[in-house]
Order: structure tokens, then C-alpha cells, then sequence
């Protein structure tokens, strides 16, 4: 029989423990500190190979309030940018496509 995994809850350091600070403006590394901090934003872009889209992304977010489309609340902000960062791939691919110059031929 295989066994299952346990989850786990990440411990916060000892310093944050004691100090009685809201354990969600710690960063967890986890994605579910609402919103992010702009420099672990940008480094979670440039890991994914697009760091200049980074600051488009936290703008868009922004402005709609980090909420979903539909209008419910964004619990893990890296879910929803490896949804926008696929739908930016498949947004340049289309234009690609659309362009006289493209050919399927080589």
C-alpha cells in the first residue's frame, strides 16, 4: 500500500514567534502573503523566464484589487500568475501566428 504525505505547516522563526507580529506579513515562500512584495514577485517572473512582465502583472492585480476575475478573493498569488504567465505565452503565440511573416514551412 502506498503511503500518503503528511502536510505540514511551515514553522515561523523563533524572532517572529515571540514578537507577537501578524505571521501573514511574513513572507512564507508559499505565495499566500496577500500581496506580494514587488522583489518576490519579480524573482518568481525571472525563475519562470518572463522578469520583464513581472511589474505588468502586479499592476493588472492591483488594479482589480487582487481578485479573481470573477470577482472572488486570490488566496495564492503564484496560482494566478502561472495562469497569467501561460496565458501571456499563448497570447504571444496567437500574435506570432497572426504575423505575414510567419510560416509553418521551414
Amino acid at each position: 500500500m502506498k503511503r500518503k504525505a503528511k502536510r505540514t505547516v511551515p514553522k515561523l522563526p523563533r524572532d517572529v514567534r515571540k514578537s507577537g507580529r501578524n505571521p501573514a506579513s511574513v513572507h512564507d515562500g508559499l505565495g499566500t502573503t496577500m500581496p506580494p512584495n514587488k522583489e518576490v514577485l519579480a524573482i518568481y517572473f525571472d525563475q519562470k523566464g518572463e522578469g520583464e512582465s513581472a511589474e505588468r502583472f502586479f499592476n493588472e492585480q492591483n488594479a482589480r484589487g487582487w481578485k479573481t476575475p470573477t470577482g472572488g478573493k486570490i488566496y495564492n498569488w503564484k496560482v494566478c500568475a502561472a495562469e497569467w504567465i501561460y496565458n501571456h505565452r499563448q497570447e504571444l503565440k496567437r500574435r506570432l501566428r497572426q504575423s505575414p511573416f510567419y510560416s509553418e514551412s521551414f
